[in-house]
């Protein structure tokens, strides 16, 4: 991804959210908070008033799809002419992983109409480790790169599978029993958290342990 495709798809993503949050305020303050409060969709019917709160809202759908189509593409492009380099990526990608804030839409959604999708969205957080992998781009795969790789990749995931035990046994002990809504809600947070953390930790320390060697 080019640094200017970068910076339309970020400059893009903030006119959405500031249209969003501009939406919001203007049901707020002048259409009685239609789409904001709680709305039942089986009663709910269209008027012109609402139309800020549904442009902006297919916007957002639609640019959450477009990101992780580009990122996808981003991750999954593999340089085969030299397998003996780390592959060259910019470290500002770091910057989409605030797009994992996205998951507090969640309680928003959940709030209206019991839509638990996007807290699924906290697993962006995990794109902050494009901040680590771009400051090791190009960088030869000695034989000590490639311990610091494993022994980074190890501790990674053992710390998520340590968290992964812990909600396990949360939800074990009766932990929200009383309201499988929440306790969805619970597992997928924590889930999506604990995947974005291990896809961080594992660049952070192979970057830390690089640094010190």
């Amino acid at each position: 991804m080019n640094k200017k495709k970068m910076k339309n798809l970020i400059l893009g993503g903030s006119i959405i959210i500031l249209m969003l949050l501009a939406s919001v305020g203007y049901s707020v303050l002048f259409n009685n908070s239609r789409l904001v409060e709680p709305t039942n969709l089986s009663t709910y019917s269209f008027i012109i008033q609402d139309t800020p709160m549904l442009v902006s809202g297919l916007l957002l759908f639609g640019y959450v799809i477009y990101l992780v189509i580009e990122i996808t593409k981003v991750v999954f492009k593999q340089k085969t002419i030299d397998t003996n380099h780390t592959r060259f990526i910019s470290s500002k990608l770091g910057y989409l992983g605030f797009f994992g804030f996205l998951g507090f839409l969640g309680f928003w959604t959940f709030s209206i109409d019991k839509t638990i999708f996007p807290f699924f969205f906290f697993v962006f957080f995990g794109f902050f480790s494009f901040f680590y992998e771009g400051k090791l781009s190009n960088v030869l795969k000695d034989e000590l790169f490639k311990e610091n790789e494993t022994k980074a990749t190890i501790q990674s995931y053992k710390t998520g599978f340590t968290l992964m035990f812990i909600m396990i046994w949360l939800i074990g002990m009766g932990l929200f029993k009383r309201n499988t809504e929440w306790a969805a809600i619970f597992m997928i947070i924590t889930v999506s958290c604990i995947y974005a953390l291990i896809l961080f930790l594992s660049k952070y320390l192979l970057y830390k342990y690089e640094t010190q060697d």
